[in-house]
């Protein structure tokens, strides 16, 4: 819940700075919610609006605070268990799933960092494994660095890092950083895109502590979502690539918390989501250069209750393709394209930790887009699971995987079922 409390901190100061004339109100709003509590051990069945009916498994438990997962060349998964550890699920989409008890080693872990605060998160975030990782062995991977620290904030400085590392059994090797942010109080979470190009999409929240404005800005990571080769070379085409005194590596800026990334199937878009403050979060289709508004623009409004804003999109700034009032707290995002759940095909899932400000309503979201990207529906589906959402990708099973963002998290399988098997099973989230 930590997330969230942060979320509330740094929408006082752009509500204080940019949009609002009210009065801040107090930081440590209550929180409410229904117990985070499983209904039953599995597997769960349900129907679904154009996929008729779902069998949902839990492949993994035991684990903490869960980020994402990557799939690897032979079915296997890496898992990262947010700020700590990078874990290997061997034979994930098989029918019994192994989780290896020994993390993987020399991954950045800052657990035990002088000054650190509950709302500091440390250590490793996403994870992706290169195109070529059946015969190179490398990954990518982001993390917050520790620097310093700040005495009148009494808080560490850290870095948003982007890293690539070669997997070694279970431990990596040659790790090498490709994307180094500038120091700031408060770094927020990040997430990794490889394009069918081979370039590497990076996005990069912008929760530093005192700095609201670091969006807006081009001389900084912070609020942006970047676009790097997979080697960290800088593309001719880079919309900033020579403008002075502007990271080479942005791609767009003006974002808050974009904690998921895809690309339409149909369109060929790559499309983020983005935590926004209360009714304010949103889905952004990206063109280069573009400025996505915040902290000047937004639909949201504060944590505490406030008014509507008058003006939601600012002039020079692109609008949402999609918006959610009540806030959804979008994470992982992922487009269907596989064989085994046709029903779906060309759906947009989205990892939601909560909706509506009430802990313990998290889900996973599919939006139906025409062919223009285009939002026409929407369906609510294992909100019964009463689960943080944090991310979804389809496995080369052509299954969907998502995990959940929990002291004791879990990583569920969604795959097909029929009426039969809808009747024997009790449970139905």
């Amino acid at each position: 819940m930590k997330h969230f409390r942060s979320k509330a901190r740094h929408w006082v100061q752009a509500g204080a700075v940019a949009l609002f004339s009210t009065a801040a109100f107090a930081a440590d709003v209550p929180e409410v919610g229904v117990p985070a509590e499983l209904p039953g051990p599995g597997p769960y069945v349900m129907r679904s609006a154009e996929q008729p009916v779902v069998k949902v498994e839990i492949v993994a438990k035991g684990l903490e605070n869960l980020y994402t997962l990557a799939f690897l060349p032979n079915g296997d998964a890496l898992i990262v268990e947010r700020g700590q550890r990078l874990r290997l699920l061997r034979q994930a989409t098989g029918p019994n799933p192994v989780l290896e008890a020994q993390p993987i080693a020399n991954v950045p872990n800052y657990s035990k960092a002088e000054h650190l605060k509950p709302i500091d998160v440390l250590g490793i975030q996403d994870v992706r494994p290169d195109p070529d990782f059946a015969t190179n062995k490398l990954i990518y991977f982001t993390f917050n660095r520790p620097v310093g620290y700040d005495a009148k904030a009494d808080r560490i400085t850290a870095t948003t890092v982007l890293a690539r590392a070669r997997l070694d059994g279970l431990r990596l090797v040659d790790v090498k950083d490709l994307l180094v942010g500038e120091v700031m109080v408060g770094t927020g979470g990040s997430r990794i895109l490889i394009d069918p190009k081979r370039q590497l999409f990076v996005a990069v929240g912008a929760l530093s502590e005192g700095d609201i404005q670091s969006a807006q800005r081009t001389d900084n990571i912070y609020g942006k979502v970047m676009r790097i080769g997979i080697d960290g070379s800088i593309p001719a085409d880079n919309p900033f690539r020579n403008t002075k005194g502007a990271r080479p590596e942005i791609w767009t800026y003006g974002h808050r918390d974009p904690l998921g990334l895809a690309i339409d199937p149909r369109t060929g878009r790559l499309v983020a989501s983005e935590h926004g403050p209360q009714g304010g979060d949103e889905l952004n289709a990206l063109l280069p250069g573009r400025n996505y508004g915040w902290p000047n623009s937004t639909y949201g409004t504060e944590y505490g209750g406030s008014r509507l804003p008058v003006g939601p999109v600012a002039a020079g700034t692109e609008g949402p393709t999609l918006i959610w009032s009540p806030a959804i707290a979008p994470n992982g995002i992922a487009f269907y394209t596989g064989m085994a759940m046709p029903g779906w095909t060309n759906s947009l899932f989205v990892a939601s930790a909560r909706r509506g400000q009430i802990n313990g309503t998290g889900s996973l979201i599919r939006v139906v887009f025409n062919d223009r990207l285009e939002e026409m529906r929407q369906e609510v589906l294992l909100d019964g699971l009463h689960q943080r959402f944090k991310d979804v990708r389809q496995g080369p099973d052509g299954r969907l995987y998502a995990v959940t963002d929990e002291p004791t998290s879990i990583v569920v399988r969604i795959g097909p079922a029929d009426e039969a098997m809808l009747a024997k099973v009790a449970t139905k989230p």
